[in-house]
Formats: C-alpha cells, sequence, structure tokens
C-alpha cells in the first residue's frame, strides 16, 4: 500500500475511534434502567425522584447522616491523598459534578456515583449519589414529599381565588404529584 492510502486509513480508523468514544459517554443513565445497566462513564443521570443530573451542574452538599462525617460522600482519591469520609464542615457548600458513573457487577447491582470538584479544589469528592440523596447528605434538584405537597396546596388556594384556571392547577398536580408519597 502506498503511504498516502495508509495515511487515509489510519485517519479513518481513528476518526470511527474517536465517534465510539463520544457516543459510548457520550449519553444519559436512568435509575430505572440500572438493574439492567453495564459500568461505564455517562454525560448526565434522571435519579429516582426523576430530576436530571449533568456533568457541570453544581449540587448542594447536606448534612451528614452521621455527627461528624458523611457515610456516602468522601474525599481524597487514593493516590495522593488518602480516601476518608467528608467531615461536617463542608456542609452547605456547592460542589460541581465532573463525572457520573455506574459502579458494580450483575449480581451485587448497579449504583450511580459522581465524581465532583472538591471545596479547595486540591481534592475530589466521591458521592454514592442515590444513598447520599436519601439519607440527606446531598440535595437534589427534585423536591420532597413536604415541598410537593406544599406547593400543591399554594396552587390549590390560587386555583380557589381564581388566580390560575383549573388546566393550570392540573397541570401542576401531575407535575407535582410525582413527588408526592
Amino acid at each position: 500500500m502506498s503511504k498516502k492510502k495508509t495515511k487515509k486509513m489510519s485517519f479513518k480508523l481513528l476518526t470511527l475511534a474517536l465517534l465510539t468514544s463520544i457516543i459510548s459517554f457520550g449519553q444519559e443513565i436512568n435509575f430505572k434502567d440500572l438493574s439492567n445497566s453495564s459500568r461505564g462513564e455517562f454525560i448526565s443521570y434522571v435519579s429516582q425522584d426523576d430530576a436530571t443530573y449533568k456533568v457541570g451542574d453544581r449540587i448542594k452538599i447536606g448534612v451528614p447522616s452521621s455527627n461528624k462525617s458523611f457515610a456516602f460522600i468522601t474525599e481524597g482519591d487514593g493516590f495522593l491523598l488518602p480516601i476518608t469520609n467528608l467531615t461536617a464542615s463542608s456542609s452547605g457548600q456547592e460542589t460541581e459534578i465532573k463525572k457520573i458513573f455506574v459502579v458494580g457487577n450483575k449480581r451485587a447491582g448497579y449504583t450511580v456515583s459522581f465524581r465532583t470538584k472538591g471545596i479547595t479544589g486540591l481534592s475530589n469528592y466521591s458521592i454514592q449519589f442515590e444513598n447520599a440523596l436519601s439519607t440527606g447528605e446531598v440535595k437534589g434538584f427534585g423536591k420532597t414529599s413536604d415541598e410537593a405537597l406544599t406547593e400543591l396546596k399554594k396552587e390549590k388556594d390560587k386555583l380557589d381565588l381564581g388566580l390560575i384556571t383549573q388546566e393550570e392547577f392540573d397541570k401542576s398536580r401531575a407535575e407535582l404529584g410525582k413527588f408526592i408519597k
């Protein structure tokens, strides 16, 4: 083969490899699909409460599930910095999602973890997301059942006062109903 044909073939193979990696890492994972999922990295995640989290979004750290440290948020990478549970002093701070990935196996099950930028910028956080969300260690984009119920009651008051139409109320009820348990 000539050098020109070899270069063209190499370019085509490189382009194909690049497109394949973009497609395989450029997808969304949904909580409902985790049971038949496989490990990998994703650009967005639809959580159990139907909120969508994307790489680049900022999430707020909540309160530790124990008195002094977080059970589902760790700090460090295990190479330069040891992996330790995040301390209560980080409560209320925001952190940016850098990676969304699925870990686990078929036998034990799959879970979604986020890698986020640490507060100081020197370390990163690893968040077992659904566990951290359910215990209040992170504050989600979705609403709690109580928040949704309070908002729905306000919408009902607006309907009763004639400030919104029945259609607007029904739309709000459908949207908020998925959060009310």
